[in-house]
């Protein structure tokens, strides 16, 4: 590895299918307006989440986002988590650090922060929310809804009657009464296939909609909702939100 290889800052994606994701393209396009040292970022397909760590010894990697599946079983991989990765339960950056001993990967969470961000002023005037997928992104939906009062129900293909209710027990009334209701699974993603399917007769203005899926922009979920009048948000500006706190902690910033 020559000199000038060994300058450069090296991040990247991790998950199992990831055509459909901007977060490289998002980070060639704005990277170098905020940070002006050499970087690059690089999406890697892996089959599993003991691969992440080695990747990142092999390839000298400083940091990397997570994304599907590996937001929570990454964790038992790390030397640490933040705080809030520990609160969340999930992962979706990592910080790597080099030292004499050996590599120091630390676990954060942005997804709370960012999503956070993007509903915090909606908020106040909801008591009740049902978040469609039970994943790490779920998790750091349902940590933000929770400190800011809300009461949560998960919503799964795979429902446990302790954790989670099962599409097949949502009725109009039950979205009628859970006025904040968020996609956390990659549902309506292209590529992905299926979308969300929900009674969306139960939406009306006093929704709040939020679809975590950015591409494409307008899914099934957010088209119906916004039909029916609810506030509906995609994912774009939550990914733009949680990349620059990425950035921000491989940068040491924060």
């Amino acid at each position: 590895m020559i000199e000038d290889e060994l300058n450069i800052k090296r991040f990247g994606l991790v998950g199992t299918k990831l055509a459909h994701s901007f977060s490289k393209t998002f980070f060639d396009k704005e990277y170098h307006k905020t940070y002006p040292s050499p970087a690059q970022y690089t999406n890697y397909e892996l089959a599993s989440a003991d691969q992440i760590v080695p990747l990142a010894k092999r390839l000298h990697l400083c940091g990397l986002n997570v994304t599907l599946p590996f937001k929570q079983s990454v964790i038992p991989y790390l030397n640490s988590l933040s705080p809030d990765a520990q609160t969340v339960g999930a992962v979706n950056t990592i910080l790597f650090r080099r030292l004499p001993t050996g590599i120091i990967a630390t676990g954060y969470n942005t997804d709370a922060i960012a999503f956070e961000a993007c509903v915090e002023q909606y908020l106040p005037q909801h008591g009740k929310a049902l978040v469609l997928g039970t994943g790490g992104a779920a998790k750091a939906v349902a940590h933000v809804l929770k400190k800011c009062g809300l009461t949560v129900t998960y919503v799964s293909r795979n429902a446990d009657a302790d954790s989670a209710i099962g599409y097949n027990r949502l009725t109009a009334e039950t979205i009628a009464a859970h006025t904040v209701i968020i996609n956390a699974t990659p549902c309506g993603t292209l590529g992905f296939g299926a979308e969300v399917d929900i009674p969306y007769n139960g939406i009306s203005e006093r929704h709040l909609c939020f679809d975590l899926v950015y591409n494409p922009p307008e899914t099934l979920f957010v088209a119906e909702c916004r039909r029916r009048g609810a506030i509906v948000q995609n994912g774009l500006q939550m990914l733009c939100r949680q990349a620059e706190e990425s950035w921000k902690i491989w940068n040491g910033i924060l």
